[in-house]
């Protein structure tokens, strides 16, 4: 059974290193309150795209935050770019640009706020 869980945050600088490490976070997090592994490996996949997405898009640090309640799991990632992430038509051949897609594909629910001068991306896996 999940325990009420608090929010957890983290603060990420724009690094190469900060995927790995929104990663960990996310699986710790989950870990801790009992999350099933399908579950939290969701999360963690869908945690690395918006981490990537900020990181390459929005060229400002991240600010990560996890809850994890008997009914959800609830990340959002934030970054000082306001430009609002958009799902990319599918090709084939590109390397890049699924990231949303997969986002909407795997959410219970997601979404796009503005926040300051950038913006918070956030999404809702059922548990």
């Amino acid at each position: 059974m999940i325990a009420r869980s608090v929010p957890s945050s983290l603060s990420l600088e724009r690094s190469r290193r900060a995927v790995a490490q929104a990663r960990s976070f996310v699986r710790d997090r989950c870990a801790e309150s009992g999350v099933s592994e399908t579950v939290c490996d969701t999360a963690v996949l869908l945690v690395s795209e918006l981490v990537t997405n900020a990181v390459e898009h929005a060229r400002s640090s991240v600010d990560l935050s996890v809850t994890v309640s008997p009914a959800k799991v609830h990340v959002e990632v934030g970054d000082g770019n306001a430009s609002l992430p958009a799902i990319q038509p599918a090709d084939v051949g590109a390397v890049h640009g699924r990231g949303m897609a997969i986002v909407d594909a795997l959410a219970d629910a997601w979404g796009v706020r503005p926040a300051g001068r950038g913006k918070t991306v956030w999404f809702d896996l059922p548990c």
